[in-house]
């Protein structure tokens, strides 16, 4: 299954396991969040992930 986050400013993440998308969203939050870049845990962001049927 698909998994994604998607973030409040329209970026979504999408990726095939948690540890892509979760990285993806740290990747995110630091270009363009740089003020909660390092706020939230790997842990914390596995919770914002959706499941997408194939």
């Amino acid at each position: 299954m698909t998994r994604q986050i998607r973030c409040e400013c329209g970026y979504t993440a999408r990726g095939e396991s948690d540890d892509v998308v979760i990285s993806l969203i740290q990747a995110h939050l630091v270009t363009d969040h740089p003020d909660l870049a390092g706020t939230e845990t790997a842990d914390d962001i596995r919770h914002w992930i959706e499941l997408l049927p194939d």
